[in-house]
């Protein structure tokens, strides 16, 4: 980094990595931290905040680290059977740490919310270590973040997203 052609953008690489910071405190995310940089920090640094912030939030290191892969809607198939339920972890991160600010203008229901959106995105074993989205492990139902709707499935984490990410405290 010290002696490279572009050191701005080695700079830019640092700060998102460090915004978007998963730390080696977990034996899951031990051999993760360099490919969360590599894969979803440095591809995205100087691009599109939504992008970097989709690929941060939806790298394998992230999911870990902050507990989403555990992470089951407790009214989904797989919430009903296992009585376990959500954790907030990620949810609060995106919304303090990543995107808005501690006084961005959300509440603790938004976290929730934000928690129940997130839910179905995992690292299913069969999958080898890839992100999936598992709709047994969604939250069914809408969402309400910041007071507005979103609806189950997938897309409902991108139109998410986009929004945090054109919110004026996130800039």
């Amino acid at each position: 980094m010290v002696s490279t052609d572009t050191p701005v953008a080695e700079r830019w690489v640092q700060f998102w990595a460090n915004h978007f910071c998963v730390a080696a405190t977990k034996g899951t995310t031990l051999a993760l931290v360099w490919p969360h940089e590599l894969e979803a920090i440095r591809p995205h640094a100087l691009a599109n905040f939504k992008d970097l912030l989709r690929a941060a939030v939806l790298h394998p290191a992230m999911l870990l680290y902050l507990d989403n892969a555990q992470s089951i809607g407790p009214d989904s198939p797989a919430g009903r059977r296992r009585d376990k339920g959500l954790n907030e972890n990620l949810a609060r991160e995106l919304l303090e740490l990543h995107t808005l600010g501690v006084n961005g203008g959300y509440t603790q229901q938004d976290v929730t919310q934000t928690a129940r959106l997130l839910t179905g995105w995992s690292l299913p074993p069969q999958a080898g270590g890839q992100v999936q989205f598992v709709a047994r492990l969604h939250q069914p139902g809408n969402k309400v973040v910041m007071g507005k709707a979103y609806s189950e499935g997938p897309q409902a984490l991108d139109d998410l997203l986009f929004d945090l990410s054109q919110h004026p405290a996130c800039a």
